[in-house]
């Protein structure tokens, strides 16, 4: 739809008054109040990865009820990207400020105050640019120290840099208050067995001792306590900073698991891959999750400190590992409460030929706030190559189910 500046408006109405008295109209009369005119100020857009948070604010010279008022946005192909705006609002000299939120594709915006008032759109300010970047940074290139506090859009409810030591075998009483295990039957391959005494805490590291106990390997998946033992959330950013010897056999599948253990539900698994091989990302199809609707290869190794972090909106579901956005799904998105497992487990047992150890160095879990501005400051590092893949659905061959303890 073409749109009109309030200029424009304004000058046709001030041609319509003339053309009225030509004609011999009668003058207006003094109770006849001036049409009141809109205008805008605050425009700003504010991109965090792939989401956009736009806001503006009206006013008028006298109240008066506007149809719909907010952001119009178009890409550089003319493509209508406009932002849900507010309807049938009365504004006035006060104003009125319309804040809204989406998930756009990589490219280059620009975006402007847009009113329909008096039956025709009228454009209130100057069109101003913004750009989402394919590989938008978020968090900074690397998060090394564990952020202590809110970020901007998540309110930080979990956190753990294994400060306080824990023996091999103790670590279920030390961190009972902090964590729950699996403990004591089979993992998702039949290959090893859940022993949360394998676990250890030692100069601020989480140790998992991989390794064989009688000829059965030993795997562990500790599961951060939010509010009880096993519940988790409906949305929310999940942080860990970890690295892992490169051991054949074994393998993290890390997920987000419905509450309800009814899997179609959804799963979403970050990182998850053999530990002598690359992380991957899955996002399981909700309704049908034999199969993933979204998966991302990141093509690195486990053998290096990574900090990575899956966020999980009404939207959208972002993975990032070091501070990059490798992948985004805005169309299969789980709406149930999830737990997060840290679930480590092996691939073959005719696979493992050593023992080892995989280290986390801290853990930190958000729930989604938009209205949040944050008051952590993550601090920065390097960066790691990555390539993205997505698309169709796909079988998962690698894993096809989780188990729960």
């Amino acid at each position: 739809m073409a749109l009109f500046t309030a200029r424009r408006l304004r000058a046709a109405a001030v041609a319509g008054i003339l053309g009225s008295l030509l004609l011999g109209a009668a003058p207006a009369t003094a109770s006849a109040a001036a049409a009141p005119t809109l205008s805008s100020s605050g425009l700003a857009a504010t991109v965090r990865g792939f989401e956009v948070t736009a806001t503006t604010t009206v006013t008028a010279t006298s109240p008066t009820v506007v149809a719909k008022f907010g952001v119009c946005v178009r890409g550089a192909d003319r493509s209508n990207f406009d932002f849900v705006k507010a309807q049938n609002v009365t504004v006035g000299t006060s104003g009125y400020t319309q804040t809204a939120t989406q998930t756009l594709p990589a490219g280059s915006y620009s975006y402007w105050t847009c009113a329909y008032y008096n039956g025709a759109w009228l454009t209130l300010d100057s069109a101003k640019p913004f750009v989402v970047s394919s590989t938008p940074t978020v968090d900074g290139p690397d998060i090394v120290s564990m952020p202590k506090g809110d970020l901007p859009g998540w309110k930080q409810v979990f956190s753990d840099d294994f400060t306080t030591n824990a023996a091999a075998g103790t670590f279920g009483d030390v961190y009972k208050n902090k964590f729950s295990t699996y403990h004591g039957f089979a993992d998702s391959y039949n290959g090893g067995t859940y022993n949360r005494n394998i676990l250890s805490a030692n100069n601020g590291v989480l140790d998992m001792f991989l390794h064989k106990e009688n000829g059965r390997p030993q795997v562990a998946a500790p599961a951060p306590i939010v509010t009880t033992p096993w519940a988790g959330q409906t949305y929310g950013k999940f942080s860990v900073r970890f690295k892992s010897e490169a051991l054949s056999g074994y393998k993290t599948a890390w997920l987000l698991w419905p509450d309800s253990n009814n899997w179609s539900e959804g799963e979403i698994d970050f990182p998850e891959g053999g530990l002598k091989g690359t992380m991957w990302a899955f996002n399981h199809c909700v309704g049908n999750p034999s199969k993933n609707c979204s998966w991302v290869d990141t093509q690195t190794t486990y053998t290096s400190w990574h900090t990575l972090s899956l966020e999980w909106t009404p939207t959208r579901v972002t993975y990032l590992l070091d501070g990059q956005v490798v992948g985004n799904d805005t169309k299969n998105i789980p709406s149930s409460p999830m737990h997060w497992v840290l679930q480590t487990e092996t691939t073959s047992a005719n696979a493992i030929t050593q023992d080892g150890h995989l280290q986390i160095d801290w853990i930190s879990v958000y729930t989604y706030s938009p209205g949040t501005t944050g008051t952590a400051v993550p601090t920065s590092g390097s960066t790691a190559p990555v390539t993205t893949t997505s698309g169709a659905a796909q079988i998962e061959t690698a894993s096809a189910w989780k188990r729960l303890g």
